[in-house]
């Protein structure tokens, strides 16, 4: 689920100042030929020039559009350095990750822990709120052209008592996919009382005392649904303390977790992809959360590497555009600014080296959750704490989503993205902060970013 009102709060204002780059370069003019992947902040970095001052030099009307092959006049630059090589489009067989973002960080170990297996392909997965199944839901993700659909399973729903599993809701939701030719992923969260630590917060879902009991759940969901889920996804977001049940954080406490689902799912089906819980993006160190960039590097250190087949993330992109890179902001929209977390493009890479520095660099980036809000035309104004929904307009939600997918596939190291979120409007009502980010509005009616979806090319 997205929940920003905190972190962001917290983390606008614990931002850093950021500071133009320092030159020693003569303040002579030079210039720049775009090119692809190229955004006008990483130009900017890259010529050691603020972006706004090439957007003035140019006049350019929108700097989130400049097309390969363009000239730009780099005002008070003397050169730029070449940007760094992209990744490539399909994961090499024998793989080589990236070099680190910092030269002076230390090599991964040669005698490493056993890496699992990466699986291939890029994917266009949505949330769907139907744990009953929901042939409308269903029908919906197969007419925009999609091959993935995500569903949240809260434990505590299916496991009542310990070894009483009862699927037959989340049986006929994967039936419907199934039909349609849709593959499906299952992410796990909220353990049950009876699992649980006894002095645990009741008011708010959390984590098993004890790992084992997660994986023996997982195992025969696993074994029930061989070959028709594909996916599954251990907990959501457990770097921030009310998806981690008010407890202290602990990427260690996690990764225990993680390591006896994955084994445990791998031998009820070896087929199905284990993908890490995903963060939530955040600068924020404290009792209330975690930077994420941080607690992913320490569930390396815990033994990431041989525990999931794919790396989760939640690429927020509040009111930026996809293709913003770190600083970018413009006017109406410069609050939420500053920091990677609220940037997509910022998120996604910041994971990706953290990967590589761990030897991991083969492995996709599964975006299990991304989107953007707006509440234009959606009857409400927006919630409380997520007034960036009021500074999309829904022709923008579409254009950054379709920009993420394409964008993404482009860099070569990301797997399924699953779009957050399709029916939540008619599930929870236009009021509720979930609603902004739907894709249909609560009667069904498609919005803009239903159409844009459908139309793109996949």
């Amino acid at each position: 689920m997205r929940k920003r009102l905190l972190i962001a709060v917290v983390a606008a204002g614990a931002m850093m100042s950021f500071g133009g780059r320092a030159n020693a370069a003569p303040l002579t003019d030079t210039t720049y030929t775009v090119k692809g992947g190229d955004t006008l902040s990483g130009i900017g970095s890259r010529c050691g020039v603020d972006w706004k001052k090439i957007q003035t030099a140019n006049r350019l009307a929108n700097p989130n559009r400049i097309a390969p092959g363009t000239t730009l006049k780099i005002p008070g630059s003397a050169a730029c350095t070449s940007p760094k090589p992209a990744a490539p489009r399909q994961a090499p067989a024998q793989p080589q990750p990236a070099a680190p973002a910092d030269p002076n960080a230390p090599a991964a170990p040669v005698a490493a822990a056993p890496v699992a297996a990466a699986p291939a392909g890029f994917g266009y997965g949505i949330q769907i709120h139907a744990p009953d199944g929901d042939q409308r839901a269903v029908d919906a993700v197969a007419d925009i052209g999609f091959n993935w659909v995500k569903q949240q399973v809260e434990w505590f729903r299916y496991e009542g008592s310990p070894g009483q599993a009862n699927f037959a809701g989340l049986d006929n939701l994967v039936n419907q996919a199934n039909a349609k030719g849709i593959n499906v992923m299952f992410s796990v969260v909220k353990a049950p009382d009876w699992a649980r630590a006894g002095n645990s917060d009741r008011s708010v879902a959390g984590p098993p005392a004890d790992p084992n009991t997660m994986a023996s759940f997982l195992g025969r969901m696993a074994e029930h649904f061989r070959g028709r889920v594909k996916a599954y996804e251990v907990w959501n977001e457990q770097n921030l303390h009310y998806e981690w049940g008010n407890e202290p954080l602990s990427a260690g406490r996690y990764v225990q977790i993680l390591c006896a689902s994955y084994r445990a799912i791998k031998a009820s089906d070896p087929g199905a992809v284990v993908v890490s819980g995903a963060l939530t993006p955040t600068g924020v160190n404290n009792h209330l959360a975690m930077d994420d960039v941080n607690y992913l590097s320490q569930m390396y250190g815990a033994g990431l590497r041989g525990c999931a087949n794919a790396i989760g993330a939640h690429p927020s992109g509040y009111n930026k555009p996809a293709t913003a890179g770190v600083g970018w902001s413009a006017p109406g929209k410069t609050d939420f600014s500053g920091h990677r977390s609220f940037y997509f493009q910022g998120t996604m890479q910041a994971y990706r080296n953290v990967m590589a520095r761990n030897g991991d660099g083969g492995k996709k980036i599964w975006a299990t959750e991304f989107g953007w809000a707006s509440v234009e035309n959606m009857g409400a104004g927006p919630a409380p704490g997520y007034g960036y929904a009021a500074q999309n307009n829904e022709g923008e939600q579409a254009q950054y989503l379709v920009d993420a997918f394409n964008m993404a596939r482009s860099w070569g190291y990301v797997g399924p993205m699953f779009v957050w979120n399709l029916n939540f409007a008619p599930v929870a009502g236009n009021a509720d902060e979930k609603a902004a980010f739907s894709i249909v509005r609560n009667d069904w009616a498609p919005r803009p970013a239903y159409h844009r979806l459908k139309g793109m090319s996949k």
